[in-house]
């Protein structure tokens, strides 16, 4: 795995969605590029504490999940901050989240 290859593949994901890097004041090449080397950091860790292949991806994609909770939280946040709170719980109800 390289910088250079996570790069390529997270810009394939953000073509079918895409993200907003208006409020940042760094450019989507830059937050891609940040991402990337340190998704590939945690990896050489990983590799180097012992890990081996299946067992890393299994910690990566548990960070990834994460950061998808993460990301729907914030989201879900910033939809009660524009008053749409009611609406929210609503979806939340329909997706079994309380």
């Amino acid at each position: 795995m390289s910088p250079e290859t996570m790069e390529a593949l997270m810009e394939d994901i953000e073509r079918e969605d895409p993200l907003d890097f208006g409020m940042l004041s760094m450019d989507e090449h830059e937050a891609r590029c940040l991402m990337a080397n340190h998704f590939c950091e945690v990896d050489r860790q990983l590799a180097s504490s012992g890990l081996d292949a299946e067992a890393r991806l299994e910690v990566m994609a548990a960070i990834a999940a994460h950061a998808m909770v993460e990301n729907m939280l914030l989201n879900v946040q910033r939809l009660q901050d524009r008053g749409a709170g009611e609406d929210v719980r609503a979806w939340m109800r329909r997706h079994g989240m309380g």
